[in-house]
């Protein structure tokens, strides 16, 4: 029988805005040396209060990006969530004219993709055509409240993909995508977040394989956690010889953006489940580069396995976003325990 909760659910979506929230503060900031300047302090980087992520800021934006507002990537997934929550249901068509009229209105700084995705609807392409061919993390906003809805359902990782080609039609951001609702999946089902991590290796490591820009170097017979743990620690060490070295871990760019996080998961921090989501987020944060889309779904992941996020980062949060990501995740939540089968 399928143990898919409300709860888990629940702290998943709240779970994966609290970190992109708490990582904004210093988004973009690629100099792991000037991360640790710009933190308030190493051992709480989080909630940088004013923020100052680099390529955008309050003052351009009004109304957006102050402190414990979303970055670019936490509004564009607060759009999925709440269309997910409206809908209950993906449609590639209906989410593609409702993505359009987001971007047109929504006032704050567009990511390249977006921009590409406008371009392709204003010129009459329509799904999957309108999606960009854009290869990086905005996946992940579309995974979290898409796996939430469909946990369980056999229909998933179809419904994961349909909503990442609405706005990335590109086959290594849909083969990541997966990769990480397969691990969203799991622990939102009631497995622990090693059978999570192993469900992912045996039932997508092909897949994740294939789609590496330099996977001719890596051994198909691996675990995946053999081959994220060898390709993470090559990235660390910054060594252009390298042959992962293209795989720029702190860009926004898959597969460093799955790599990383994922490697993470596995090596992480043991301790209480508070401990588990905080460490997990301020490490993220201290590794530099794009902090927030991987906040996304490293968040989402522990909050559900964990418990959710502490009481006192939800508190720091803006309260109208708040307030938005609540009903959204409790009226997904509600849907996907109803409708979810008995597996």
């Amino acid at each position: 029988m399928s143990s898919l909760s409300h709860s888990r659910i629940v702290a998943a979506i709240r779970g994966a805005f609290v970190a992109d929230a708490a990582s904004m503060g210093t988004h973009w900031i690629y100099d792991p040396v000037q991360m640790l300047q710009a933190v308030p302090s190493p051992e709480a980087p989080e909630f940088k209060d004013p923020p100052n992520p680099s390529f955008y800021s309050s003052s351009e934006f009004k109304g957006h990006y102050g402190s414990g507002m979303l970055s670019p990537y936490g509004e564009q997934l607060l759009f999925v969530t709440e269309f997910s929550a409206a809908m209950l249901s993906i449609d590639g068509s209906k989410m593609s004219d409702a993505m359009l009229e987001w971007a047109n209105t929504f006032g704050g700084r567009p990511d390249h993709a977006t921009t590409e995705f406008v371009k392709n609807m204003k010129e009459g392409k329509i799904y999957p055509e309108c999606g960009a061919d854009d290869d990086q993390a905005h996946c992940y906003m579309k995974v979290v409240p898409v796996t939430c809805l469909y946990a369980g359902k056999p229909e998933l990782y179809e419904k994961v993909e349909e909503a990442i080609r609405v706005h990335q039609n590109n086959d290594v951001a849909v083969a990541f995508g997966i990769a990480a609702s397969c691990i969203l999946e799991g622990v939102l089902l009631g497995s622990s977040l090693e059978d999570a991590l192993e469900k992912c290796g045996s039932s997508g490591a092909d897949t994740v394989t294939e789609a590496f820009a330099t996977g001719k170097n890596a051994a198909s017979s691996e675990s995946l956690e053999e081959l994220l743990i060898k390709v993470s620690n090559e990235i660390m060490k910054d060594n252009p010889e390298s042959p992962f070295y293209n795989l720029a871990g702190r860009s926004c760019k898959l597969p460093g953006a799955f790599i990383v996080p994922v490697h993470q998961l596995y090596v992480g921090v043991k301790g209480n489940s508070e401990d588990v989501y905080v460490t997990a987020i301020r490490n993220n944060i201290l590794g530099a580069g794009d902090t927030c889309s991987r906040a996304v779904i490293i968040g989402a992941i522990l909050a559900a396995a964990s418990g959710g996020p502490p009481e006192s980062w939800i508190a720091k949060m803006d309260e109208a976003t708040l307030v938005k990501v609540n009903a959204a995740a409790e009226k997904i939540a509600d849907y996907a325990v109803a409708t979810c089968p008995s597996i």
